[in-house]
């Protein structure tokens, strides 16, 4: 065998090679899309239903050096999505949604050292909570202790983006599981109709399976 005919043979071997790493990765891409189309159409339908029955969220709340909040109930809910162009077509990039969970009670707490009053503060910007301080005085005048109060709504805010590279389903957002961020990597291949009901199950507060999805404690 001759030098050009050992060259074209391993020519062959390469183009034979590049070929099916674009098979691989051109399945891979309609795994994703497929997957992440049946999430969208799953979860759009369940905030639909949400909206409907208002349930009330079993999960407690706790906001460390404040308090917990307790028996929150649906309040409003939204879905969307966007595409990108890979080659010649359109796929998905993300799906963004929100829950919120509200009562209409408040959280109210008094701090009177300053140490105390900086920790309330702290965690409350930490979890992004709005609320109110008043500073009361003591008879005489002269401060004596913050007071706070703390609506009690928690908004569970979620983005699932199509991880086509590594054929998941990336989940990123905060206010699912507790107070805090949370990030669930999902394989494509898991993605049925049981794991999309233990998706549910987690957005409404029920114990859910995807916990064995967590990757970190943001």
């Amino acid at each position: 065998m001759g030098l050009l005919d050992d060259l074209k043979k391993q020519a062959d071997l390469v183009k034979s090679q590049q070929l099916s790493q674009q098979s691989i990765r051109e399945e891979s891409i309609k795994l994703v899309e497929a997957r992440m189309q049946q999430t969208f159409l799953y979860l759009n339908e369940l905030l639909k239903q949400l909206a409907v029955l208002k349930p009330t969220n079993p999960t407690v709340y706790t906001i460390p050096n404040v308090g917990d909040f307790e028996n929150l109930g649906y309040a409003e809910s939204f879905i969307n999505y966007r595409k990108k162009k890979i080659g010649d077509r359109d796929y998905y990039d993300y799906i963004t949604m929100f829950i919120k969970w509200a009562s209409p009670l408040s959280l109210t707490v008094e701090r009177d050292m300053p140490a105390a009053i900086q920790k309330v503060t702290d965690a409350l910007w930490n979890f992004g909570l709005k609320f109110t301080e008043e500073k009361i005085k003591k008879p005489g005048g002269g401060f004596e202790k913050m007071k706070f109060t703390v609506p009690s709504n928690v908004t569970c805010d979620i983005t699932i983006t199509a991880d086509y590279d590594n054929v998941r389903l990336a989940v990123k957002g905060k206010h699912f599981f507790r107070l805090g961020a949370d990030e669930l990597r999902i394989p494509a291949g898991d993605v049925n109709e049981a794991l999309l009901e233990e998706f549910a199950k987690m957005l409404i507060g029920q114990p859910s399976v995807l916990r064995k999805y967590r990757v970190a404690t943001l």
